[in-house]
């Protein structure tokens, strides 16, 4: 599935005489090569995934990640870098991008202290948008993308169903919460067992939903407390 996305993102680059892409955006990072939960920027460390219309891909991600990079990433090479050791995630820029008259990025997506050095190595004259692209790309879903939001609807029905159930008189609101999140991780993890091959995917749930009782119900983003739920109360599970 990410080698084929690869191949059809490098071709239309060539159709759209882009020689280089570089991506680093972590969700297009993921739906290109199948790498994710890595540190990125909010640690202040670049992952930078480097494509050419032709020949072989690059990931440029810290070192701390490199056994799951090497495991999940496909592709062609991977290029770890640390903190303070010469040029980190700089060093593999220039001979990326030599010779390369215009190169992708993502105007929205990268991070300033890439984009800043990106600017100074190349100009703005030899940058352009790979937005359209991958945004072109990811309109149309495939077979395997459908399974998954059919399969993310059915966890999320069973941690409502589950919060339902447990709504009770006398039950403190908290108890709805770890209801909920208990029901989605088993469900999530039946689905992994029996559709997706990916043994590294958590099935943990960690999305703390909104919920209201009693007079808090005008309270629009309250979430689950020690407040206990009384007959006759409404309720309100998001």
């Amino acid at each position: 599935m990410f080698a084929k996305r690869m191949r059809d993102f490098q071709r239309r680059l060539g159709e759209a005489d882009i020689d280089v892409a570089l991506i680093t955006d972590d969700d297009n990072v993921y739906y290109l090569t199948g790498y994710y939960d890595y540190l990125h920027m909010e640690f202040g460390r670049p992952t930078i995934l480097v494509v050419p219309s032709h020949g072989e891909t690059l990931l440029i991600t810290p070192s701390i990640d490199l056994n799951t990079a090497l495991a999940a990433a496909q592709v062609g090479r991977v290029a770890a870098w640390n903190d303070g050791a010469g040029d980190e995630w700089r060093a593999e820029l220039p001979q990326a991008v030599a010779g390369a008259r215009r190169v992708a990025v993502e105007p929205d997506h990268m991070p300033p202290l890439v984009r800043g050095y990106v600017d100074g190595l190349l100009g703005a004259n030899r940058l352009t948008s790979a937005t359209l692209i991958l945004a072109t790309m990811r309109m149309i879903k495939s077979p395997e993308e459908l399974q998954m939001a059919r399969h993310a609807g059915e966890v999320a029905m069973a941690m409502m169903q589950a919060g339902r159930e447990t709504i009770a008189d006398g039950i403190p609101e908290f108890e709805v919460a770890l209801a909920t999140n208990q029901a989605g991780t088993r469900k999530a993890s039946a689905l992994l067992k029996a559709h997706y091959s990916d043994s590294y995917m958590s099935p943990n749930m960690h999305f703390l939903q909104i919920m209201a009782s009693g007079e808090d119900i005008i309270k629009t983003h309250h979430r689950a407390s020690n407040r206990i739920m009384k007959h006759g109360e409404p309720v309100f599970l998001c």
